[in-house]
């Protein structure tokens, strides 16, 4: 007698991880984009989201210069990234949270999560 062996496969898909490109799209560019915020030649905080190699450089690699040199992301770490901490409106954060005064929902919350926790990729 022959058996057979059916073996299914449930859930065993992995998701690619988010990537900067997708944050900068979904998130950064309706939330913090304008020109009264990040976007454009001046942006707050001397923070500029346009999509640039010199952003993603500005935000992975950069300090806030309002909150005495805390890191905007720390790749792995998104309780340690200050990114987080302002859109959260955590204790501690310099001046309001954002966006002003509302903070990100928590779906593009958990995607800047999701990035930074899958090391704050580039592409």
């Amino acid at each position: 007698m022959r058996a057979v062996v059916f073996l299914a496969v449930v859930g065993c898909a992995s998701a690619e991880p988010v990537t900067y490109a997708q944050v900068h799209d979904e998130v950064f560019v309706p939330s913090c984009g304008f020109s009264s915020c990040h976007g454009g030649a001046n942006g707050q905080g001397n923070l500029v989201i346009d999509g640039s190699e010199e952003d993603y450089a500005a935000i992975v690699d950069g300090v806030s210069d309002v909150a005495g040199g805390l890191a905007f992301v720390v790749p792995g770490d998104p309780d340690g990234s200050y990114l987080v901490q302002k859109c959260r409106g955590d204790d501690g954060i310099v001046d309001d949270i954002m966006p002003p005064g509302v903070g990100l929902e928590a779906e593009p919350l958990a995607l800047v999560i999701g990035w930074i926790e899958a090391g704050a990729l580039r592409e």
